[in-house]
């Protein structure tokens, strides 16, 4: 089926990574704990009971990692740094942390693999009082940006500030699923308004100190359809797309949140100060898409769902088919919703930054047959070369993951990875997924066109 799929031959194949779900090495190096550690040590937060501090052993095994990409054609790898790993708590820089992302630099150098940096994907530093709730962080997350574009710029061309930050905000402080696991809806707002403060804050910082880097930023935008043609059902969808879309991408584009959204900040609406839409505003170099479904969203019923505008209804498999963490397999979306975004706001070039599917298929006989995988990869990437071909500036395609991995709050029971991990053994092992997409790379270096 890979003949069918034509790409640039400019286009960039990379595999992402996340530092805290695949590094460990959680009590190295001068390495501080994250509010990841804490919610991981809080009984019932993980699905399996498990944690971080060991995951992929990736801090001790980056080498073979890095020698496995190169083994399967990938030339781009998007990873993140961790913040508690190279800044101490009085914001000093970590000389032990920060050379172990110089030996991975240079491990991808030696493989002829370019890097592309996240500055934050989730694991905020424990001992920042408030999180995402105090002003502060924002400013101390420009520090952050600061010292890496000093210490690690020269060796990063492209870099994002944020990953996802709707999980962070509403996952972490609304529905209380991810760390911090607060349920506080107003709060969650105000952790969204800092997180994009923060982007804006740490652009401004890096570009004083380096003005040669490609800046950005990593959102999950929201594809969400109504229950049924019901008033409360639409109505519902919109304040979904809503929350995931307009309060992450009005202010990169220096505008207004909805009114929607403002009503519900209620309260704590003076914690948006009228500065801030400037700062948040800062000229994009790039932004990055990660996309793996839709939801559906129905009326709210409970006070809760009230609060939030929206309930979603959990996918049962009857309309399209799951995958194994249960979310539909829906490439079209991908279609949808950079058209959607396309018309709505004047994006830079694009690169999808995140996009594959939890199949849980073990290794029998030295083999992992994740067809399921396979046939999620080839529909996406084909919904991908048609929006290529139809003129979207779309520069990459990153499939997420490399490794299987610590899935947050699912923990190591989900399998996103290409390459299969034996947790008690640290074994690697490709599947026919990585086999796959191999062949895809090989077959666009060759006979690619230029669209």
């Amino acid at each position: 089926m890979t003949d069918v799929l034509s790409f640039p031959s400019s286009f960039e194949w990379g595999c992402a990574t996340a530092a805290f779900q695949i590094e460990g090495g959680a009590h190295e190096g001068g390495k501080l704990p994250s509010i990841w550690d804490d919610f991981c040590a809080q009984p019932g937060r993980i699905k399996d009971g498990s944690d971080g501090l060991v995951a992929c052993d990736h801090y001790h095994r980056y080498p073979e990692d890095v020698a496995l990409m190169a083994r399967l054609g990938f030339r781009h790898y998007r990873f993140s740094i961790a913040w508690t790993r190279v800044m101490d708590a009085q914001g000093r820089p970590n000389p032990a942390g920060l050379d172990f992302y110089r030996r991975l630099l240079d491990e991808l150098h030696r493989h002829g693999i370019t890097p592309n940096a996240t500055l934050f994907h989730w694991d905020l530093p424990s001992h920042l009082e408030g999180g995402w709730l105090n002003r502060d962080t924002a400013y101390r997350f420009a520090d952050y940006a600061a010292l890496i574009a000093r210490e690690l710029g020269d060796r990063l061309p492209r870099v994002a500030t944020l990953n996802e930050p709707w999980c962070s905000a509403f996952l972490g402080h609304d529905q209380g699923v991810f760390a911090p696991g607060g349920q506080d809806r107003e709060a969650s707002l105000v952790a969204a308004h800092h997180l994009v403060l923060a982007h804006g804050l740490g652009v401004q910082a890096w570009r004083a100190v380096r003005a040669d880097t490609a800046l950005g930023i990593v959102l999950n935008p929201e594809l969400s359809d109504p229950a049924s043609d019901a008033a409360g059902d639409v109505a519902a969808a919109r304040m979904a797309e809503l929350e995931r879309n307009e309060v992450f991408l009005n202010p990169l584009f220096g505008r207004e949140w909805p009114a929607e959204m403002l009503a519900q900040i209620g309260t704590r609406a003076h914690e948006r100060r009228p500065q801030d839409l400037a700062i948040c505003a800062q000229p994009l170099d790039f932004i990055g898409l990660n996309y793996y479904t839709r939801s559906v969203a129905r009326a709210p019923t409970s006070a809760s769902e009230t609060r939030r505008g929206y309930a979603l209804v959990p996918p049962t498999g009857a309309e399209l088919p799951l995958t194994d963490i249960g979310w539909e397999i829906y490439p079209s979306g991908l279609g949808r919703v950079v058209r959607n975004l396309s018309r709505q706001w004047p994006l830079p070039p694009i690169w999808i930054t995140e996009n594959g599917a939890a199949d849980n298929t073990g290794v029998s006989h030295g083999e992992c047959r994740d067809a399921m995988r396979v046939r999620y990869l080839q529909a996406h990437l084909a919904e991908l070369a048609s929006l290529i071909e139809a003129g979207f500036d779309i520069r990459g395609y990153y499939v997420w993951s490399l490794l299987d991995n610590f899935e947050w709050a699912q923990g190591y029971s989900q399998r996103f990875g290409i390459v299969h991990v034996d947790y008690a053994t640290q074994t690697r092992t490709l599947k026919h997924s990585a086999r796959w997409l191999q062949t895809v790379m090989q077959r666009s270096a060759s006979a690619a066109p230029d669209l």
